[in-house]
């Protein structure tokens, strides 16, 4: 063995040697790989939940506020159960409800998909799709 064999030798011994007694923990370098190996399935559930969870929300929220808006106005004008009060108030209502339906979708799904798309990739929640988006 030369002598720079030997320094490389007492060199790479020294820089092993700390990594060795910080892997005591297996538990704790098991979990951070688990942890590693997870992270591109997270991120690609939050990529495929901003994708496909924003639009849905933004459908969602859009929809019932347009419906709760022209309800709301056609009760002020003569009812909700009869058709030219529900015509006329349309013409306010759905505009109105698709404006604030959109924009509470944009959040909601954007909520949604980086919250639940991190804890649990792919799932119904994180795409917006549960029965109650609010909820999430």
């Amino acid at each position: 063995m030369t002598k720079l064999q030997a320094i490389a030798l007492s060199l790479a011994a020294l820089t092993v040697a700390p990594m060795t007694a910080a892997r005591a923990d297996d538990d704790g370098l098991r979990d951070a790989a688990r942890q590693t190996v997870r992270l591109p399935l997270r991120a690609a559930g939050v990529a495929t939940g901003l994708v496909v969870g924003v639009p849905m929300a933004v459908t969602r929220r859009a929809s019932n506020r347009m419906i709760e808006y022209t309800n709301s106005f056609a009760d002020k004008i003569g009812g909700h159960n009869s058709a030219p009060p529900v015509i006329f108030a349309s013409v306010v209502g759905l505009p109105y409800g698709l404006l604030v339906g959109s924009a509470e979708g944009v959040y909601m799904g954007g909520t949604n998909a980086i919250q639940q798309g991190v804890e649990k990739p792919f799932s119904l929640e994180s795409l917006s799709l549960s029965e109650k988006l609010e909820e999430h």
